[in-house]
C-alpha cells in the first residue's frame, strides 16, 4: 500500500523526481510528498476519517478535525452535512483545492466564507475564471448582494438548467 500523501506549499523550484506530484494554484504550487507513518499512526488518522464520516460526531470535535494534519480527515469534514459553519469556514480557506471544493459543495457552508472565496478568486483570476464563483452564485447561502453581484458579472450563462442550481436544490 502506498504510504500518503501529504500537502506542503513550496516553490516550483523544488519539485525534482517523480516521487512528487504537483498541484499548481496560481503562482504557488502544492507539493504532495510521501509520508511514511508508523501502524499507530496510520490507525489513529484512519480512526480520525471515520470520526469525520460520521454524522453523529460533535461540533467541538468536527473544529478539531478541520484543522487535522491528514488530508482525508479534512475531505470528510468538508463532505460531512452535519459539520458545524465554523469547520466548513476553516476548510474552505484550506491550502488543498480538494478540500476547500468540497467545502463549498456542503450547503451549510457560511456566508462569510463564501463571500472571501469568491473575492479571493476574483482577485487571483479576475474575469477568465468562474469555477467557484458559479457555484458561490447558485449557494443557498450567499448573500443576496453577491449573488446579484455575480450574476451580473456574467458566472452563471446556463439558467434556467443550472447545474449548480440542481446540485444545491438535491442536496438541501
Amino acid at each position: 500500500m502506498m504510504p500518503p500523501l501529504e500537502p506542503r506549499v513550496s516553490g516550483l523550484s523544488e519539485v525534482r523526481n517523480g516521487s512528487r506530484i504537483v498541484s499548481a494554484r496560481g503562482s504557488i504550487a502544492t507539493v504532495y510528498e510521501r509520508v511514511v507513518r508508523t501502524r499507530a499512526e496510520w490507525t489513529a488518522g484512519y480512526r480520525r476519517v471515520l470520526e469525520a464520516r460520521n454524522h453523529w460526531t460533535s461540533a467541538a470535535r468536527f473544529k478539531a478535525l478541520a484543522d487535522d494534519e491528514i488530508r482525508p480527515v479534512r475531505l470528510y469534514v468538508a463532505r460531512n452535512p452535519m459539520a458545524p459553519a465554523a469547520a466548513l469556514a476553516r476548510l474552505m480557506a484550506d491550502e488543498d483545492d480538494s478540500v476547500v471544493w468540497n467545502a463549498l459543495l456542503n450547503p451549510k457552508s457560511p456566508a462569510d466564507a463564501l463571500v472571501r472565496l469568491a473575492a479571493a478568486e476574483a482577485r487571483e483570476f479576475g474575469t477568465r475564471v468562474f469555477l467557484l464563483r458559479h457555484y458561490i452564485a447558485c449557494h443557498p447561502n450567499t448573500p443576496v448582494p453577491l449573488q446579484v453581484k455575480l450574476l451580473k458579472s456574467g458566472v452563471c450563462a446556463c439558467r434556467p438548467d443550472c447545474h449548480a442550481e440542481l446540485y444545491y436544490a438535491r442536496s438541501s
